[in-house]
This record gives C-alpha cells, structure tokens and sequence, in this order.
C-alpha cells in the first residue's frame, strides 16, 4: 500500500497521515465485519426469535441517525485524531461490557453506543481523508481508502470459521483488533486538522446544498443494507442452495473491493458526476439481469463483479466530489448527512424488501433496488435542471 500511495501522495506528512487512518478505520471495519454477524448467530443459538435479532441490527443503524447531526460540534470542540482514539476505545469497552453481561437489554445499549461510536469514527477518518488528499489525486486516495476498507469487512467474517461463536473467545479476538486500531494513530500526531464552526444546521444545511451527493450516499447504503440481507434468500428461493446463495456475498464483496482503485483513477481522469450516473446505471442493469442470470455461475458471478463495485463506486465518487466541493466544516457536515442517510436506509432497506418480497416471492427484491436507482436519477435531473434554470 505504501508505495501505491508514494506513486499518488509525494508529500511524506501526507502520506504516513494517509496510511494511518485507513489502517485505523479498517481495524474497525474488520470488527464490525464478524461482529455483526457474530451477535445475530449467538442470539440465534440462544433461541430469541427473529423479531429481536433484527431489532438488534437496527440498533446501530439508528444511533447513527441519531448522532451523526452531533459530529460536527464535536469535531469543532475536539481534535479529529483524539476523538477517533475516544471511538475506538469507547467500541472496546462495550465489546467487553457484552462479553461480561450476557443479558439481552444490556446488550442492545451497548450495541447503541457502539452504533455511536462507529458513526463518531467514520464520519472523523473520512472528513480526514477527505482533507489530506489534494484534488488531482483525492479520488485515487478515496479508491484505496474504499478497497482496503471493504476487504476487511468483505473478508472479516471468516474469522468467525476460525474461532466459531461460542464463549468469550470471539468477543476477545474483536477487542483485541479493535485496540490495534489506535497502533497508527500515533503516527497522525502532528497532522490534526481544524473544524472550528460545526453546528448542527451545517448538516441540514448540506441536506439542500447537495441533495445528488446525499442521494447517492443514499443509493449506495440501501443497496448494500438490501444485498447483504436478503440477496442469499433470493438466491435460495430462486433455486441455488444454501453454500451457493452465501457465495454470492462473497463475489460480491471482491466486486465492491477490485473495482475501487479504477474508479478512483477515473474520478481523476474524468467529469465526476458522469461518472456517479455511470456508476448508477451499471448498477440498475445488473439488478435488471440478476433474474435471468440467478442460475447460471458463468452470468451471475460478473454481474456480482459489477454489481459490487458500481455500490461502492458511487460513494467513492460521492465522497470525491464532496471533497472537492466542500471543506471545513462543511465537509463534516456532508459526512454527518451521509451517516444519517446510512442509518436511515440501512434501518428502512431490509424491512422494505422483505415485504416486497413477501408481495411477489422472490423478484420484489428486485423491484425495490431497481426502483432505487430510479429515485437517485429522478433526484440527479430534478437537481440538474433547478441548477440550469437558476444560470439562466
């Protein structure tokens, strides 16, 4: 990674900053990757119904809408590198809090304060980000930030294969990543960037400043909520089994990783809006082919390929163009949308599809992501026309 990064980022300070917080917010990413699932199997195991084991899931998702309007008055009264060491140690306290108490109600607090915390990291690292990187590269440095974040969360499930579900090995092995988290934060000392004017209206702010950006942002995380949940159901009752459906996940997740370093290469080659429509349309075109391909491993696995990497490349993008547009406080603020936009639809997106689904077995699924992307183009050209009559 490092002389990918020397090849984009001359600047030494620039770089070790760089390397630092994305190796930070993957050991993150890497926890959550295995601890999501981890929490649903040892509910599972414990006999609670799937009523509570989604409730569970939904935890986080609603501490971020919550939140995230809050993060940029945090950012404005503290440093970013303190408060992403604070996040992370707060994750770690909470995973032990869970593995002490076995008890259901203690766990969904601690599930909402971890949900708290991930939202105070993610919109902290990628505001940081955003802010080292310069223009002519800063959608290449996004790339790698988006590829080597969803190689840890594509892949972390994997160490639930190694040391299973049961006991408190797993809740140990997630606290022990997590604290090495803070390892490259040392690193970061000398480069702490300042947000002095964080308020809670620069969030609703953004909402009207760049409804495109929060509509991809949008796109991207109720497609992803969606596949992730329901994508091995709609396989199965579409005629794969079990191992089959699960694998898709796992092609998916390469997709979403292999592709990011491209389209950030032509975030900074090419006019960026084209290509977040682009990004959409590839999407909507996979959707609309997965019911004629479901059966066949030749056709499916490429639109797997394509279908993950055009999700995560419209937030790639998404977040380049925001970079661009935006800085200071702004651009905290547009982080902080994009983190209630991300509890919002990954709250919303599985119940939706779900009863879609229930309507018209299994191809409603289909429906409510393509009918997505048909909201986000609806958004772009109501925002593109308004910005051309206003010229005018």
């Amino acid at each position: 990674m490092n002389r990918y990064i020397r090849g984009i980022i001359p600047d030494p300070a620039r770089r070790r900053t760089l390397i630092s917080v994305i190796v930070a917010v993957s050991a993150y990413g890497m926890t959550i990757g295995f601890f999501y699932p981890l929490i649903s199997l040892k509910m599972e195991l414990q006999g609670y119904s799937s009523t509570w084991i989604g409730l569970m899931g939904a935890v986080p998702f609603l501490a971020s809408i919550v939140f995230s309007p809050l993060v940029p008055i945090a950012m404005r009264y503290v440093n970013v590198r303190t408060l992403m060491i604070g996040s992370i140690l707060s994750d770690f306290v909470f995973i032990v809090l869970m593995m002490l108490f076995d008890n259901i109600y203690v766990w969904y607090v601690c599930r909402f304060m971890m949900g708290v915390a991930g939202t105070l990291l993610f919109v902290v690292s990628e505001t940081w980000i955003n802010v080292i990187a310069e223009d002519h590269y800063r959608g290449r440095v996004l790339g790698l930030y988006t590829f080597v974040f969803s190689g840890t969360l594509g892949l972390s499930p994997l160490i639930i294969v190694f040391f299973g579900v049961e006991g408190n090995l797993p809740f140990l092995v997630a606290s022990v990543i997590i604290l090495l988290g803070i390892i490259p934060l040392y690193w970061t000392r000398d480069s702490n960037p300042d947000f002095p004017d964080g308020k809670v209206s620069d969030v609703l702010k953004f909402l009207i400043l760049a409804p495109t950006l929060v509509a991809a942002a949008t796109l991207m995380s109720f497609e992803e909520a969606t596949l992730v949940t329901l994508l091995p159901v709609y396989a199965f009752r579409s005629g794969l089994t079990e191992a089959n459906s699960a694998l898709l996940l796992t092609v998916l997740a390469v997709g979403s990783m292999a592709a990011q370093p491209v389209v950030g290469r032509l975030a900074d080659s090419m006019n960026r809006y084209h290509l977040l429509y682009l990004c959409a349309l590839v999407m909507i075109v996979c959707i609309l082919l997965l019911p004629l391909a479901i059966n066949s491993s030749f056709i499916s696995w490429p639109l797997m390929l394509l279908l993950g990497g055009s999700v995560a490349g419209i937030y790639t993008v998404a977040l380049t163009i925001m970079g661009h547009r935006f800085s200071g406080s702004q651009l905290a603020a547009g982080n902080a949308a994009f983190g209630i936009m991300w509890g919002v639809s990954g709250t919303l997106a599985p119940g939706l599809a779900g009863v879609a689904m229930s309507i018209w077995d299994p191809n409603g699924l289909i429906v409510v992501m393509a009918l997505s992307v048909v909201v986000f183009f609806a958004v772009a050209t109501y925002r593109t026309i308004s910005k051309a009559k206003e010229s005018d």
